[in-house]
């Protein structure tokens, strides 16, 4: 008797999730432009915040000198022996539209012994994951509406130490 009406809730449970489901994942599935907002949104879930957060600058971003030593405090990426720092990766035709890029610091790894100077002994290489993005692209023969093409696209999520090869 409780068979039944399990299999009666889970189908009603399947069926309401069936409206948070993601659309525009196919030119067969052509969104006006907010909904295709709020598609790119829940499939960002978890990433920094997108399209608000890109900093989009006329002049050129000052460079800082990179620090080649090594910290005994701090965040992972600066106390690391090939310490890195994250670089925004900014795309408003992608979601999410922005994508931190750890970006090495040093060529070769820092010394474990105080004062933490270059160790040349290694080489300083990021460590890279792919990760599912969605770029918006316009229907063919529907101006004005979009659909979100799945690609697989490269972060770099850290920096490590490796000996050099020969």
């Amino acid at each position: 008797m409780a068979e039944p009406l399990l299999v009666v809730l889970l189908l009603g449970l399947w069926v309401g999730s069936l409206g948070g489901a993601p659309r525009c994942l196919a030119d067969t599935e052509c969104c006006e432009p907010r909904e295709l907002q709020r598609t790119g949104a829940w499939l960002s879930e978890g990433h920094p915040p997108g399209h608000r957060s890109c900093h989009v600058s006329s002049q050129p971003a000052a460079k800082e000198e990179p620090q080649c030593q090594g910290q005994s405090h701090g965040p992972p990426n600066t106390r690391s022996i090939a310490p890195w720092r994250y670089r925004e990766d900014c795309d408003r035709a992608r979601f999410p539209a922005r994508l931190l890029q750890a970006e090495c610091l040093c060529p070769h790894c820092v010394s474990l012994a105080p004062p933490h100077h270059r160790d040349l002994r290694g080489n300083s290489v990021q460590v890279t994951a792919n990760t599912t993005v969605y770029y918006r692209r316009p229907c063919p023969g529907r101006p004005g509406a979009y659909f979100l093409q799945p690609r697989l696209y490269p972060v770099a999520v850290a920096c490590v130490c490796v000996v050099p090869q020969l």
